[in-house]
């Protein structure tokens, strides 16, 4: 099949790494994909896709999509007046301009808007490129995105075909919007992390600089990304529990300086090391001790905690819907601790620090885990779903 992929940007982030990985699997069926870049100056990862995938650029903006508005809806009383004036505007607009995309001079079997945005979601519904079939993932729930705007439901129900993470709720959901009928597919992100190569003396150079240190894998994007639990949890572990101990945090995003003036203010700037994003994470991986991760608005499938297992390590993640639970259980396979609960963050990473058998329990547990994401069994679940197509 021909198939392509549209993202919402490039840079560096959860949702691109899982694409690539969704892009090599394809590649690996037997499946040509393009991939389409709608925010071309976010290219950060262009180059970690396969050398084959051929990757074009159409600038396409959130603010060109008539659902985009929708959130007025909600935000403003007069939103509900608004929106449908706006969304007739844009609808003709997009019409026109629809006319000149050279893209559509390609014929695709399956068009996927993979980044679950608006204006990905929308280049699809407004056919901007041919197809037979569209697919739109979900990073998360249906739920998570039902509530957020009204908008979601009428361009799932043009694409049809939904891929989710996780089906938490989603029985309610369908119970009182019967007008949707879709085709939902759960199907977890597989993670190649494990093939990746070991640079050993990189993993020397940051165990020696960083001694046994927790490790956090995130762009700074408060409340999606909680920086500021876990830098309170590292404040707690040296002063009430003396465990001198640094975290370091590969990632980043508009939220880093404030996180920064964070650790100045209360005093921990010594224990907390700014990494930026790494294309070498496998190495931070290995190095560290724990993964911790923190999140207030809510979290799909974290792929960071996928990753850190591959790697047998160990993790105290906050219980932020619905992702976490979905990977971890109830503590079977890691340490959940509660939101914005630096303290309760703390005594998890004491549990692990102080326990070596606990801690060998969660390394095996992880591994155990793990197997469920693994490229060859996700494979088979892509090939079957692209077969009911």
């Amino acid at each position: 099949m021909k198939i392509a992929m549209v993202f919402d940007g490039l840079g560096f982030g959860g949702i691109e790494r899982v694409g690539i990985d969704y892009v090599k699997l394809l590649q690996k069926l037997g499946h040509s994909v393009d991939v389409y870049n709608l925010v071309p100056n976010l290219n950060d990862m262009e180059h970690e896709f396969p050398s084959e995938c051929k990757i074009i650029h159409h600038k396409f903006s959130n603010l060109i999509a008539p659902e985009t508005y929708s959130y007025g809806v909600k935000k403003w009383w007069w939103g509900k007046y608004a929106y449908p004036l706006i969304h007739l505007i844009l609808s003709a607009y997009l019409s026109c301009i629809r006319l000149f995309t050279k893209h559509r001079k390609v014929n695709y079997d399956i068009t996927i808007a993979f980044s679950g945005h608006m204006n990905d979601l929308t280049f699809v519904v407004k056919n901007f490129l041919i197809n037979k079939k569209k697919i739109c993932w979900l990073h998360g729930a249906l739920y998570n995105y039902m509530i957020a705007a009204i908008g979601y439901s009428a361009l799932y129900q043009q694409i049809k075909n939904l891929v989710v993470l996780v089906d938490d709720a989603q029985e309610l959901v369908l119970y009182y919007n019967k007008f949707l009928k879709l085709n939902i597919t759960k199907m977890y992100n597989p993670t190649f992390i494990a093939d990746r190569v070991i640079d050993e003396k990189v993993v020397a150079k940051l165990k020696e600089e960083n001694g046994d240190y927790l490790l956090m894998v995130a762009r700074f994007a408060y409340p999606h990304k909680d920086h500021y639990t876990v830098v309170n949890t590292v404040k707690i572990l040296n002063e009430k529990y003396r465990k001198n101990i640094k975290a370091v945090f590969v990632g980043d995003g508009p939220e880093r300086e404030k996180v920064k003036e964070y650790c100045h203010k209360i005093g921990v700037s010594d224990h907390i090391v700014f990494a930026g994003s790494r294309s070498d994470v496998q190495n931070y991986y290995v190095a560290s001790c724990i993964l911790v991760h923190a999140s207030v608005a809510g979290e799909g499938l974290p792929t960071v905690i996928l990753e850190a297992m591959s790697f047998g390590k160990p993790m105290v993640v906050t219980d932020s819907k619905v992702g976490p639970r979905e990977i971890l259980g109830n503590d079977e396979y890691g340490l959940l601790c509660k939101i914005k609960d630096p303290e309760n963050m703390a005594k998890q990473v004491v549990r692990l620090l102080e326990d070596k058998q606990l801690y060998q329990h969660y390394q095996k547990q992880g591994y155990k885990r793990i197997e469920d994401f693994k490229p060859e069994v996700i494979s088979k679940q892509l090939e079957q779903l692209l077969s009911r197509l």
